[in-house]
């Protein structure tokens, strides 16, 4: 999945950790004001059915939904980005000409680190890191495709309960 073009801001979110699904982070404003549009879902995948969720809205063409739906692996890390651009992206839609719903299934590895759950295709090299709230980040390669997600920003509770849920499924 592809970045179209950006708006030069940081988007408002919303965050809800939950034992069954574990994160979930909502952009409302990024979503369609008149509810006329469709939604669109680019879903990540990897061998141990950990899962990964995007929510594009068809007529913004912006991301209105992050979920973290399955951590079935993880290893600790400590990740620090240093250098990113804070924007909200626009996302490029014709890939979901054929389906609203695409799924790729490929490797993937999940880490944690202090206060940060994030993930990155193993094939693909981070180009340019951007900070679409206080919570997401996405990794993007060269060709400006979405590689990997940083979640991060939880509160102590926030975090234990997530550590919780991660435990209880791995």
């Amino acid at each position: 999945m592809k970045i179209k073009d950006y708006e030069d801001k940081l988007v408002k979110d919303e965050v809800e950790v939950d034992y069954y699904v574990p994160v979930t982070v909502s952009f409302s404003e990024n979503d369609d004001k008149y509810g006329l549009g469709e939604f669109y879902y680019y879903r990540f995948v990897n061998e141990h059915e950990s899962f990964v969720e995007i929510k594009i809205n068809s007529v913004t063409r912006k991301v209105v939904e992050v979920v973290f739906t399955s951590i079935n692996d993880i290893e600790d890390s400590n990740l620090t980005i240093e250098e990113y651009t804070e924007k909200n992206p626009v996302i490029q839609i014709d890939i979901f000409e054929e389906n609203s719903i695409i799924t790729k299934e490929s490797v993937f590895k999940i880490f944690r680190g202090d206060k940060k759950i994030y993930f990155k295709l193993d094939e693909e090299n981070v180009d340019s890191i951007v900070k679409m709230s206080s919570h997401v980040s996405l990794f993007l390669n060269e060709d400006s495709e979405i590689i990997g997600l940083d979640f991060s920003t939880f509160s102590d509770n926030e975090w234990a309960e997530l550590n919780e849920s991660i435990k209880s499924t791995t």
